[in-house]
């Protein structure tokens, strides 16, 4: 497949868990990277790299047109995973995008490409096993998932404008993700929880895997409007992955069972935590539902014959990288 040129692009989400990721990729690469940061003080994962910084915030669309002004691509990486109010995510993931877009279609229409993170909560899980793909009809089961499927819906919109990539990766973990390191940090501890209800499914997605699809995306020739499922090409049982997770990380763990019905309540008390401390809580009543569904599985195929994409990081090297990670940074001990 033939290759679009990109030459300056600019990143929202750059201080960000994927979006570091991304430019620390881009950077390598011999991309000129812009990001557009909200505090210019806060620069995070960012701090000492080559890259420029675009003041901005894409709830502000006075802020956005300037910044996208010269970038012959977008890599709209920023979003809410966690939000003390439903009404967030909305804000943020749906309207974020939307402002973005026109400021675009504004002030630099010419873009090659915009390159949207997605989710495969926007799709929704498989109902019978089946991995789903680009074609099934969403079925998102939290206000994440429909705020995500929302940005879409608008990336959308201006597939006849300029060029639009929809992304749309699973489960992402690795260094510096501070949600499934959760997970690390109670098998640490010594237990791991599991719903009542049978065995679950996930495909999983390293972090630097969905850097490298990104880019991907970037550079292929696609056609506007394409969306790629982005994930491991295996569907792991929770019990494969538990395992994997407490071989790769040297210890221990007992295995605790809950009712849905007591998880569901453990994550209406973290919301009122979430709500007097303001901040969001790692867990709430939509986690729980999203926990619950049986197949978070998609379909790779269109991905990797189109993109090209094969993930590098199977489970046991993702997970054993994200380990040491954690305890060279003193994470997790």
């Amino acid at each position: 497949m033939e290759q679009t040129v990109v030459k300056r692009v600019l990143v929202t989400g750059g201080t960000g868990f994927v979006g570091s990721h991304l430019v620390e990729l881009l950077l390598r690469k011999g991309y000129a990277v812009t990001c557009l940061v909200r505090d210019p003080q806060r620069l995070r994962w960012l701090t000492g790299l080559n890259v420029d910084v675009a003041v901005g915030d894409c709830s502000q669309p006075e802020t956005l047109v300037h910044a996208v002004r010269n970038a012959s691509a977008i890599f709209h990486v920023a979003g809410l995973t966690k939000a003390r109010k439903a009404c967030d995510y909305y804000t943020v993931n749906h309207i974020g995008t939307k402002n973005i877009l026109q400021a675009c279609a504004h002030g630099n229409p010419s873009i090659k490409k915009f390159i949207l993170v997605s989710s495969l909560a926007a799709a929704g899980p498989s109902p019978d096993g089946i991995p789903v793909n680009d074609s099934d009809v969403p079925q998102p089961v939290s206000d994440y998932g429909k705020s995500k499927l929302l940005a879409e819906e608008e990336t959308l919109r201006y597939k006849d404008v300029f060029s639009v990539v929809i992304l749309r990766p699973s489960a992402v973990y690795g260094p510096r993700d501070r949600d499934m390191y959760e997970l690390f940090r109670w098998a640490v501890r010594g237990m791991t929880l599991e719903l009542f209800g049978g065995e679950r499914y996930i495909n999983p997605c390293y972090v630097e895997d969905l850097a490298a699809a990104l880019l991907l995306a970037a550079e292929k020739s696609t056609q506007s409007g394409s969306i790629y499922f982005v994930a491991e090409n295996r569907a792991y049982s929770w019990s494969t992955f538990r395992q994997a997770l407490l071989a790769t990380g040297g210890v221990n763990a007992f295995n605790v069972k809950i009712p849905y019905a007591l998880a569901y309540m453990i994550g209406l008390v973290s919301e009122i935590g979430g709500l007097i401390t303001a901040r969001p809580a790692l867990t709430n009543r939509q986690k729980i539902r999203e926990a619950a569904q049986k197949y978070w599985t998609c379909d790779l195929s269109k991905t990797e014959n189109e993109l090209g994409f094969q993930a590098l990081f199977p489970l046991q090297r993702g997970l054993a990288v994200t380990w040491k990670w954690y305890r060279d940074n003193n994470w997790l001990p």
